[in-house]
């Protein structure tokens, strides 16, 4: 079978929003190629696991999706179209390019390039399809992202894995909102979280998360719902902590009922916020009777942490 195979060239900052936007456009898959500091990994002692397979210079990234032939000319015409609106939203413009490739083996062409990653003091993530490898005492999450997108690459991934490490204690009952993978759930369990609940409209993600959390041996409830519209999935909680890597424009939405979800005193992290609109969400945040705790920044990226007035 030949399918399209559109390729984007742009900077790190803009990965997630160029890749969610050609999943949004039908893609049958995407892949994901990033530039790695591998002396830093070196110093940490894990650069032996990482193969000298990445040759971009500086923050550049590729984004391959791969769409049926039949993808048409208003969808690429679309795409483009977002591309250069990038700008506008503080991110990095991306530059495309579009050929016919035979099937074989795309579907895991991307796994070569994604290796185990150490986040923060703790964590380990590792490719479900590799051995965990000698960790240095870190926790390993093994991880099959599969349709979804989480891998613990992304800035705003890992200012959210990072908050976590952070701020579990044992015993939380934790809510991630937008689970996407389940990577934030299960490191909150693997953290030492007593309930977790992930929430994500996409089922495909949901599913992703289900397994994911088999492959870990971990038990942890995921449902498949809008987080605006539909109120199943509040009746678990109040939640102690949580999270929610999402977009600005979610984050503004769904501020009401984070409110209603946290127990008093409870804390969140919302991450996906681009530097630009940093302010707009504390505002909105303080006028919803949050108060903020702190800031983390990565790049173009910004995590907030709020913890709901008692």
């Amino acid at each position: 079978m030949r399918w399209l195979e559109v390729t984007v060239k742009t900077r790190q900052a803009s990965v997630e929003a160029v890749a969610a936007k050609i999943q949004e456009l039908g893609a049958g898959g995407v892949a994901i190629e990033e530039n790695w500091n591998l002396a830093k990994l070196k110093a940490m002692g894990l650069g032996d696991y990482f193969p000298r397979i990445f040759e971009l210079a500086g923050d550049e990234a590729i984004i391959r999706g791969y769409f049926p032939v039949s993808f048409s000319v208003s969808g690429r015409r679309e795409l483009e179209d977002f591309l250069a609106r990038l700008p506008n939203f503080g991110l990095a413009p991306g530059t495309m390019t579009v050929r016919i490739v035979d099937t074989a083996g795309w579907e895991h062409a991307w796994k070569k390039y994604w290796q185990p990653t150490p986040v923060g003091k703790k964590l380990l993530i590792v490719p479900a399809w590799q051995e965990p490898p000698a960790s240095g005492g870190r926790l390993s999450l093994r991880l099959d992202p599969g349709a979804a997108f989480g891998t613990g690459t992304h800035e705003s991934t890992r200012l959210c894995l990072e908050w976590l490490e952070e701020n579990v204690q044992g015993g939380e009952a934790v809510l991630d909102l937008g689970c996407g993978s389940g990577i934030l759930a299960l490191a909150a369990k693997l953290f030492g979280a007593g309930r977790v609940l992930g929430v994500d409209k996409d089922e495909p993600a949901v599913q992703a998360s289900r397994e994911n959390a088999a492959l870990n041996g971990l038990e942890i409830a995921f449902v498949h719902a809008d987080l605006l519209a539909d109120a199943a999935w509040n009746k678990f909680f109040p939640a102690d902590l949580v999270t929610a890597n999402l977009t600005a424009d979610l984050i503004l939405s769904i501020l009401g009922r984070l409110k209603r979800v946290l127990a008093p005193g409870g804390q969140a992290v919302l991450s996906g916020i681009v530097r630009e609109r940093r302010e707009e969400i504390e505002s909105a945040a303080v006028r919803y009777g949050f108060y903020i705790r702190g800031k983390y920044c990565a790049g173009e990226w910004v995590a907030l942490w709020l913890e709901l007035k008692k």
